[in-house]
């Protein structure tokens, strides 16, 4: 069965502990072509305003040419409940265009900053607007009473704000650490997709002491069943394979960094296996 453009992006988070350049070259020798650079204020080392910066865009862009990579979408993750959220945003919808993509997701807030982040809003779409670039919100991994806590809720935010340049980023891992495992992503995805721009690939698996996150198809994430229905109605969206291997998470789903990074052979190992199992299902263009 042909799909497509079902473009299969690796997210650099996975390298976290490693320098950018070394995540971009074992990235192009899994045999991606794309990649989705991944900064999320709190989690991400050494990240700082400066770094969204057009001196910035034209150092990763030389590397990615001769990599033979391309970036379709840009994570950047900030709270959309705050004053400030409207120009930071404007900074990573600038920097993701001089990487050229098409997408730059972000994460929302808690409810209780649900009336700025309404006040907020229209500015941003304005924005994303006139860059031609779509805002994914994305569905958190923690937290408590968020604006956007599942596929469910999200849809009903991207209905109410209603704009072509406003969509949603799933992330299937999330869906299930935020809910403590009430809920099946399986199941919950279904209620984003009508309102989705990308989707995070996000696997975990129960240990004796905690949780892990595992390969793509190896955890409690039934992504058999998911990347069929998607491939068989053809609703094959781009997509990330978003693996925390310097990240795992308690008895009661709390995401926690760790002190060191795994071995550089161990990630790009997994991570090439999560690709092919991915494109089991998918034909890449």
């Amino acid at each position: 069965m042909e799909i497509v453009n079902p473009a299969i992006s690796i997210n650099t988070l996975a390298y976290e502990g490693y320098d950018l350049t070394t995540a971009l070259r074992e990235i192009a020798k899994i045999g991606a072509g794309h990649v989705e650079l991944g900064y999320t204020r709190g989690w991400t080392e050494g990240l700082t305003e400066e770094y969204f910066s057009e001196a910035a865009a034209v150092d990763i862009n030389r590397l990615l040419s001769d990599l033979g990579l391309s970036s379709i979408a840009l994570s950047a993750h900030i709270d959309l409940t705050t004053e400030d959220a409207v120009d930071e945003l404007k900074r990573r919808i600038d920097f993701g265009k001089r990487l050229g993509v098409k997408i730059v997701n972000t994460k929302v807030g808690a409810r209780s900053g649900r009336s700025q982040f309404e006040k907020n809003i229209e500015p941003i779409a304005d924005y994303a607007e006139s860059m031609n670039i779509i805002i994914g919100l994305e569905n958190p991994s923690e937290g408590t009473d968020q604006i956007i806590t599942s596929g469910k809720t999200g849809a009903e935010v991207a209905r109410r704000i209603d704009s072509d340049f406003i969509k949603l980023n799933y992330d299937f891992g999330n869906a299930f650490t935020y809910s403590k495992g009430e809920v099946d992503p399986a199941l919950d995805y279904k209620n984003a997709l009508p309102h989705a721009c990308y989707l995070h690939l996000k696997d975990i698996n129960k240990i004796n002491d905690g949780w892990v996150f595992a390969q793509i198809g190896k955890g409690v994430v039934n992504y058999d069943i998911i990347l069929r229905e998607l491939a068989e109605e053809k609703k094959l969206l781009p997509l990330s394979i978003e693996h925390l291997f310097i990240y795992n998470a308690t008895k009661d789903l709390i995401v926690q960094r760790k002190a060191k990074a795994p071995e550089l052979s161990q990630i790009s190992t997994s991570l090439k296996a999560s690709f092919d199992y991915v494109n089991s299902f998918i034909r890449t263009p």
